[in-house]
């Protein structure tokens, strides 16, 4: 009797290794987002003997190799299509300048928090930068010869009377 009692508490001791859920796709939608706009983040996570409590996604704008200090980190909202599960979120882009979306999936599995791989978006330029700003594109010069025009018609006037 000892023994089975010895026996039973060795197996309840023993801290079996959980599976950790996988993720196995993060989309983005529009695949090359604008500065400025709504993006959609869609993860499908293969939890098959896990229970996921939560999904973060935690994001971060950036221009070029710098990442703005301010980061988002939203709670995603839980759908199940077949056989996988997806969390689906809205990230507002917030800055003009950025040229690219730094992210990463938090989920809290059996009481503990995986963090998963670290990835870039690309955004592409913003659609109205075609438009021209008074401080920038202007062409040099042109005051010159604006200039050059007005002092001729004086000088030709002059010589005139």
């Amino acid at each position: 009797m000892i023994l089975i009692f010895l026996i039973i508490m060795v197996i309840r001791a023993i801290d079996f290794p959980i599976a950790q859920p996988v993720v196995e796709e993060i989309d983005c939608i529009p695949f090359k987002p604008v500065p400025l706009s709504n993006v959609t983040f869609i993860a499908g996570i293969n939890s098959s003997n896990e229970s996921i409590d939560e999904v973060r996604l935690i994001a971060q704008e950036c221009m070029e190799d710098v990442c703005f200090i301010d980061s988002s980190n939203i709670s995603m909202n839980y759908s199940y299509s077949c056989c996988m599960d997806f969390y689906e979120t809205q990230l507002q882009l917030t800055r003009e300048d950025a040229t690219q979306i730094k992210y990463h999936l938090e989920i809290l599995s059996n009481g503990t928090w995986y963090m998963y791989n670290t990835s870039f978006i690309p955004m592409a330029k913003n659609s109205n930068e075609n438009i021209i700003n008074p401080e920038k594109n202007q062409t040099p010069g042109f005051e010159f010869i604006s200039a050059l025009i007005s002092m001729l018609i004086i000088l030709f006037y002059l010589y005139k009377n």
